[in-house]
């Protein structure tokens, strides 16, 4: 077996075809779309971690692979959009987010699809469990279980130990919050915490949302993941630190959400890319099981 072989083995990657098989396919070039949502700055390093990946596959640009990408502003309606204008374009789709998966669910007509960093694919709906995600979509979940969102309240009750009021910045319109807000009731209940919701949709609402936090006289802050956060991490952990507001926050590392991205590019290969005598539109994927990230990170920062 060859070393690249043993690699792929390692990674749970079936070997029963020999290294670049699927890539010498004749004729075939797939067309990849990616939805990525932030800024090129801050999305291409993502992008280029996933093309440099399949390359090593044997999948590379303009020989047998075509990227589309797509960085778009982390907002629903233009991520919708985004992902409405690679359908028709694509053979496989990549996507970052749970509302760009949504997106990619509602849109994609059996479209196979990869997503990154969704938060509780089962109970949004993207699949109908974990170990069997059915259908053509499968991915990386950020978020398997809302009790997670109890232990960063009480990593805050940890902080602060005379918490009563802690503010939550949270996007309405991501899945994430609808599914972690009654978790967060329940904690707050159980530890005599009473919940401030403060809700941002765009950058612009940021220093709106604090002012509004100060004025609550909250005494620490939860901040809610979702794409937008995300992409507004540095400015809303300054912002925290500014105003001298204990936090807990999940961002994840830059380097190791790459490692999401690179993992990624082996659930392509072996879903989408090795079948050699199938069209790409013919049948359903195979049943890839849901994989977990063990890089999210619940981050606190606290200014005394």
């Amino acid at each position: 077996m060859r070393r690249r072989d043993v690699i792929g083995a390692m990674c749970g990657v079936a070997l029963a075809l020999p290294r670049h098989a699927a890539a010498q396919q004749p004729g075939k070039v797939w067309r990849i779309g990616t939805v990525v949502p932030g800024t090129a700055e801050q999305s291409e390093p993502y992008a280029q971690a996933l093309e440099q990946r399949l390359a090593d596959f044997g999948y590379v640009q303009g020989r047998n692979i075509v990227w589309v990408h797509q960085f778009v502003a982390p907002q629903p309606d233009k991520i919708e959009e985004a992902v409405g204008s690679l359908v028709p374009q694509v053979d496989l789709l990549v996507v970052r987010g749970s509302i760009a998966a949504m997106a990619a669910k509602k849109l994609g007509s059996g479209l196979p699809t990869v997503f990154i960093s969704s938060a509780f694919p089962v109970e949004i709906g993207l699949v109908h469990s974990l170990a069997h995600p059915g259908g053509n979509i499968t991915g990386i979940a950020s978020e398997a279980a809302t009790e997670t969102n109890q232990k960063r309240l009480q990593i805050l009750k940890e902080i602060v130990p005379d918490l009563k009021r802690a503010a939550v910045l949270r996007v309405p319109d991501e899945p994430f919050t609808g599914l972690a807000m009654p978790s967060l009731d329940l904690a707050a209940r159980q530890l005599g915490v009473t919940l401030i919701p403060v809700d941002i949709r765009s950058a612009d609402d940021l220093a709106a949302a604090f002012a509004s936090i100060q004025k609550s006289e909250a005494q620490a802050l939860l901040v809610l993941g979702a794409v937008l956060v995300s992409a507004l991490g540095k400015q809303i952990a300054d912002l925290a630190l500014a105003t001298r507001l204990p936090s807990c926050h999940v961002f994840q590392r830059k380097r190791l959400s790459r490692e999401d991205w690179s993992a990624s590019a082996r659930i392509l290969r072996q879903i989408f890319l090795r079948p050699l005598r199938k069209s790409i539109r013919s049948s359903k994927a195979p049943a890839q099981p849901t994989f977990r990230s063990s890089n999210r990170r619940a981050t606190s920062s606290q200014s005394m």
